[in-house]
């Protein structure tokens, strides 16, 4: 827009300043950026202002100092991912380089680089400036191209090209060292500058929607800070916040070099981990791509090759963790740190041993890797050194942050297995888990596959014994147990008296022994020991961040067991180790056939009980979640339980539904876990008094008609299967037995919910 004096002005140019001045007064209005000023008054020399006399100002502005601005907003990017200033880009020609290479390896963000890409010439160019089969093109050919066939082709030959290197790299040299700290670029960067721009400001607007609020100055800082942090659109609402940044970048932009440094120094050293950053940026946080995991997949089911070695790291207590903290966001996000931390000291690895391949995977619990090429004959130590840095600094950062009730224990959390087939590291991993130390186990020792063949010949034994113990009640079934023996069992906890009464409930038994039920629990653990890994190319996160029109969660019960019971009944047929590694896999992948089956059918009671496109569901691992786009009523609750009920799988899923307006985003999955942690309680508390086909037949939802965490009312919604018929004394008993269970969840929980009749 034309800066002009009003005398200046014909009436086209006034009639087009009028109409910008009335689009920027509608757009601000439309973001509530007034709110968003009152709200935080150190921001509003940000906000922009639509009057002529100060949009001319703030373009003045803007056309001065952008660079700074933007070298800034880079500098901060790498001040709160932790970066180190010594290893800074400090030039802005720099940061453009680093960043352009950057988003053209991250997963997530390549698609709108080659989009963008594909408008560029210069872009396509640069693609393949390293690859002779295209560099020497006419800029007519390359153009006829698209992006994707170019960026393909031009990693192709870098991965080619890297096979035949034979040599260390070099030393690595600090970029701080190889540039200077200044805002000059050649035209070619500036063309990728302004495409990285296009790129930062199109995933603002699409992640942060007050991103106009701002002016032009603030706005290019923060397109800055977005590429600086490869486009983490979790960092940018919170971004003025942090330090005098809303000052400097209302125009102090000139402070001295030496404080700008001090203060970034101090910034990334001092930088903890906090409780909002774990359920928040890091819930969604995956450092592979489904295309990684699908080719670690795929090598995996080769099965074992001596020439590669595989390492296995798992969260080990996922199960204790998610029941005891009552925050699955939290333990997802505390997960994911650990996986980011893992990756980082294996990308350290990779690059200290040249022509070494790696397939890396990860999902909701584990992180895998498959290393093959250039393997040194060192690996394992290697390995161990990347699991002990991984570990001791998760431990320590945890420590000092928020996160966690200070003197949680967490050293023991992950633990880690390597062998030549993906099934051998995971069969490590989990041994692990009986050790008091905590180390990488290799399946490759004899010990360690020699304790294991004398494991299966002990469960072979044990099974013999309690089949004839228990012999003539229910809990046979197969060449093992019922599914809920492995279940009560499982949840038990070692807690020998309580699984004993559970038992006892369960199947109606008059008496089972204490000797026996001891042998029951060690033949569970030492079963889940040949438990085979469960891989998922495609990680989805469950979650209500986006259900402001509340919605609801499901827990679907019973997946553990049902893959213990899988692995029990192969092993009951295996009679080494080798031949317990094929049959336990094959088992594994017939439980999860049901598996995706139980969830389909979840989906499609959905689908029936509610209008179409009033819920948006999604599952992860055995947890789902539908987001409601209306608020559900009533009678829709209650159609979706009856729904379930009536499904093959009637009694396996537990709900908890949400009301619209829990603001809070945080509170909304904490609500969410608290109904299921209830519905929970309430069941097994059933067990023991109703016929167990009536139960099954049975789906409960926990209805949290609070908005308010860890206080308020809550409702007792049922679905009851076709066919099941409940007499008066059962009805008041299952709503006693709710508010009982409330009262147990409120008194482990120091919560302070009531229960309505």
């Amino acid at each position: 827009m034309a800066c002009l004096r009003p005398a200046d002005c014909s009436d086209q140019v006034k009639k087009l300043q009028t109409q910008l001045q009335w689009n920027c007064e509608l757009e601000i209005k439309s973001q509530n950026c007034a709110k968003l000023a009152e709200e935080h008054p150190d921001w509003a020399p940000l906000m922009r202002k639509c009057d002529l006399p100060s949009q001319c100002q703030q373009q003045k502005e803007y056309a001065q100092q952008k660079a700074l601005a933007c070298l800034r907003g880079y500098k901060n990017a790498m001040v709160d991912l932790g970066v180190s200033l010594k290893d800074m880009t400090v030039s802005l020609a720099g940061l453009v380089e680093d960043s352009w290479e950057s988003i053209k390896k991250n997963n997530r963000e390549r698609a709108a680089f080659l989009k963008q890409c594909n408008t560029s010439l210069s872009c396509k160019k640069d693609l393949v400036k390293d690859d002779h089969r295209y560099n020497k093109l006419s800029d007519e050919e390359v153009n006829k191209l698209p992006a994707t066939f170019l960026y393909v082709q031009a990693q192709d030959m870098k991965a080619y090209m890297a096979s035949l290197e034979r040599v260390r790299p070099k030393p690595y040299v600090p970029i701080a060292e190889r540039a200077r700290d200044d805002t000059t670029m050649t035209p070619e960067q500036s063309q990728k500058l302004e495409s990285l721009m296009t790129i930062a400001g199109s995933k603002i607007k699409e992640q942060y929607g007050r991103y106009m609020c701002y002016n032009a100055l603030a706005r290019e800082e923060l397109e800055c800070y977005a590429i600086g942090s490869v486009v983490d659109p979790t960092l940018l609402a919170g971004y003025f916040v942090k330090g005098a940044r809303a000052a400097t970048a209302a125009g102090r932009l000139l402070k001295a070099e030496k404080e700008v440094h001090a203060g970034a120094e101090v910034a990334a050293g001092s930088a903890k981990v906090s409780r909002s950053e774990l359920t928040g940026r890091y819930i969604s946080y995956s450092p592979t791509s489904v295309e990684q995991n699908t080719a670690w997949i795929a090598r995996a089911e080769k099965g074992a090759d001596a020439k590669v070695t595989f390492l296995d790291v798992e969260n080990s207590q996922m199960k204790y963790l998610n029941d005891s903290l009552k925050d699955k966001n939290l333990v997802t996000g505390l997960t994911n740190y650990h996986k980011e931390l893992l990756f980082d000291n294996i990308k350290e690895l990779e690059a200290a041993n040249p022509g070494l391949v790696i397939d890396k995977y990860s999902d909701f619990k584990s992180s895998r890797f498959a290393f093959s090429g250039k393997v040194p004959k060192d690996i394992e130590e290697q390995l161990e050194k990347v699991f002990d840095k991984t570990n001791a600094e998760f431990n320590k950062k945890l420590k000092e942050s928020d996160a966690l009730k200070p003197g949680t224990k967490t050293e023991d959390w992950f633990r880690a297995g390597i062998g030549n087939s993906a099934d051998e590291a995971n069969m490590a991993a989990r041994y692990s888990r009986q050790l008091d130390k905590n180390e990488v186990q290799s399946f490759r020792k004899d010990g360690l596959k020699t304790t294991m063949q004398q494991k299966i010949m002990s469960l072979e034994k044990q099974r013999q014994e309690l089949r004839t113990e228990v012999a003539g009640t229910s809990m046979v079934d197969g060449r093992t147990f019922d599914q809920d023996v492995f279940d009560i069992v499982r949840k038990g906890k070692g807690d020998t008296a309580q699984v004993q009464q559970a038992l006892k409930n369960r199947y109606a038994l008059s008496d089972i022994s204490t000797g026996t039920v001891k042998k029951l629990q060690s033949y569970v653990t030492a079963t889940d020991e040949f438990s085979p890994g469960i891989y998922i190319a495609k990680r989805e996160i469950a979650h209500l961040n986006a259900a402001e029109q509340g919605g609801l969660s499901v827990d679907i019960i019973g997946l553990g067991s049902a893959n213990l019971k899988g692995t029990a009944e192969a092993l009951a047929s295996s009679s080494n180790v080798n031949k317990a590694l094929e049959s336990t896999r094959a088992a594994e992948k017939a439980v999860t056939k049901k598996f995706n089956d139980q969830k389909k059918q979840f989906e499609d009671v959905l689908t029936r009980a509610v209008p179409a496109g009033k819920l948006k569901s999604l599952c992860s691992g055995d947890d789902c979640v539908a987001v409601a786009v209306k608020p559900l009523n009533q009678a829709e609750k209650q159609d979706i339980l009856k729904g379930l009920a009536n499904t093959d799988y009637s009694g396996t899923y537990r709900l908890a539904f949400i009301p619209d307006g829990v603001k809070n985003v945080s509170s909304r999955n904490a609500l969410a876990n608290h109904g299921e942690s209830v519905e929970k309680i309430l069941r097994q508390s059933l067990g023991s008094e109703m016929e167990p086909r009536k139960l099954k037949g049975l789906t409960f939802g926990v209805d949290m008609r609070t908005q308010n965490l860890n206080e308020g009312s809550v409702k007792l919604l049922m679905g009851e299967a076709n066919g099941v018929t409940l007499t008066a004394h059962e009805r008041k008993r299952i709503q006693e037995a709710f508010k009982a269970a409330i009262q147990k969840f409120n008194a482990s929980s120091s919560t302070n919910y009531n229960a309505l009749p």
